[in-house]
């Protein structure tokens, strides 16, 4: 028994120090997405042809413009939200259960979703072919993946809700529990709740979509130091417990 105790501890270990260094990872990106919206001219690409042109003038340019650090880093928060998940789960199975179903379910949306590839391969050909026609051709279909962006498609609300419902279960979670303190359950909470009315708000008014992710940004830093400090002293809590 005590031996199945110790695998158990060193197995519990390893899943919180694995989500602190996914919270660091997290708190990387998010700091490396305020400096490329300051620094990089442009956002996304508005048209097929300026999304074509940026790739054939700078392609690592291009490729942070069409927001590829996303794409990378966004699949990690399997790892954060499971290590979340693993430390609440004798609180409340079903809650705990259901938190998570709904964040890896938003991320396989939002997976589903990325036409990144698709573009760089559209692009590549409209680069390589002298036939106006086909150009023509290339720049429609690029068009229609623009449209179909994953930051304004479907995928994009489904993913959104799904993620950021299964984000503040967690943070009443973490309120409740005794393994984190309340400042994480609670700023968690805020800042998830603001991205969850910015998806909603974007669908009626974009304005007001775009206030609360400038609130919700500010946030997720802070939520992402603390969520460092308090993974990485889980194993020592959970002996005290």
């Amino acid at each position: 028994m005590e031996k199945m105790n110790k695998v158990m501890e060193k197995q519990a270990k390893k899943i919180f120090y694995a989500g602190a260094v996914t919270a660091c990872l997290f708190l990387a990106y998010s700091a490396a997405s305020i400096l490329i919206m300051i620094f990089l001219e442009g956002g996304y690409p508005e048209t097929a042809k300026e999304c074509f042109l940026m790739i054939e003038e700078n392609r690592l340019l291009a490729l942070l413009r069409l927001d590829i650090i996303s794409v990378a880093v966004l699949p990690f928060y399997a790892v954060l939200f499971f290590s979340i998940y693993y430390a609440v789960k004798k609180d409340s199975q079903l809650a705990s259960g259901v938190a998570l179903f709904l964040v890896l379910g938003g991320i396989i949306v939002f997976m589903s979703t990325v036409n990144l590839a698709s573009i760089l391969n559209i692009a590549e050909k409209y680069l390589n072919t002298e036939s106006e026609e086909m150009r023509n051709l290339y720049l429609a279909a690029c068009e229609g993946m623009l449209a179909d962006d994953m930051w304004i498609n479907t995928g994009y609300v489904y993913r959104g809700l799904m993620i950021e419902l299964g984000a503040i279960i967690f943070s009443v979670m973490m309120i409740r529990s005794s393994l984190f303190t309340k400042p994480v359950g609670w700023i968690g909470l805020v800042t998830h709740c603001f991205d969850f009315g910015s998806v909603v708000m974007g669908l009626w008014f974009p304005a007001v979509k775009n206030i609360f992710i400038i609130i919700a940004g500010p946030l997720y830093i802070v939520w992402f130091i603390l969520l460092v400090l308090q993974l990485s002293r889980l194993p020592e809590r959970m002996q005290t417990e």
